[in-house]
C-alpha cells in the first residue's frame, strides 16, 4: 500500500475522483477525504488496484472514476486511446466495455489470447484488472518500495 504522503502527491496532480478495489472493499468517490477513510479498511493482505483519475475524457463525476466492473471483472487505465467519447463515456470505460470484459469473457481472464491482446493494446497505456482478487497489469508499470505506479509524475 502506498503511504499517505505518496498518496498526497498523486492527488495533487490526479484530483478529479478517486477509486479502487480490492479483495475484500471497492470504492468511487469525488471526495479525497473520505476516499483515503475506506482505503485504510484495506487489509496489508489484499491485492488492491488504486486510481486517481486526471479527465481527459468524460465529465468529472463519480460515475466515470475507475475502477469500472462488469460481473466481477475490474479495470483501471492511465494513458489516453484514440476513443470518442459516447454519452459522457471515459475512454476507458468504452475499451474496457466493448473489448476488455467481451475477451475476457470469450477467452478467460488468464487465457495466452487475453495477454497477448491487452499487452498488444496496452501500447503506451497501462491497464489493471482484478478478478476473484488476483490483480493483472498490461504496459510499463514501475515498482517502488513495494508497489506498482502507472507513473512516477508525482516525485
Amino acid at each position: 500500500m502506498p503511504t499517505l504522503d505518496t498518496l498526497n502527491k498523486v492527488q495533487r496532480i490526479n484530483h478529479h475522483g478517486y477509486g479502487f478495489v480490492s479483495s475484500k472493499h471497492r470504492f468511487k468517490s469525488m471526495n479525497y477525504q473520505r476516499f483515503l477513510a475506506h482505503l485504510s479498511e484495506v487489509g496489508i493482505e489484499e491485492e488492491c488496484i488504486i486510481h486517481m483519475r486526471l479527465a481527459t475524457h468524460g465529465s468529472k463525476c463519480r460515475k466515470n472514476c475507475h475502477p469500472f466492473v462488469e460481473n466481477g471483472v475490474y479495470f483501471a487505465h492511465n494513458g489516453v486511446l484514440p476513443i470518442q467519447s459516447v454519452n459522457d463515456m471515459t475512454d476507458s470505460e468504452i475499451f474496457f466495455r466493448g473489448q476488455v470484459y467481451p475477451l475476457v469473457m470469450k477467452y478467460g481472464y488468464e487465457s495466452k489470447v487475453t495477454e497477448s491482446m491487452m499487452m498488444a493494446a496496452a501500447g503506451s497505456s497501462k491497464f489493471a484488472m482484478m478478478y476473484k482478487g488476483k490483480v493483472k497489469l498490461y504496459g510499463d508499470y514501475m515498482k517502488l518500495n513495494g508497489v506498482y505506479y502507472s507513473n512516477l509524475r508525482w516525485l
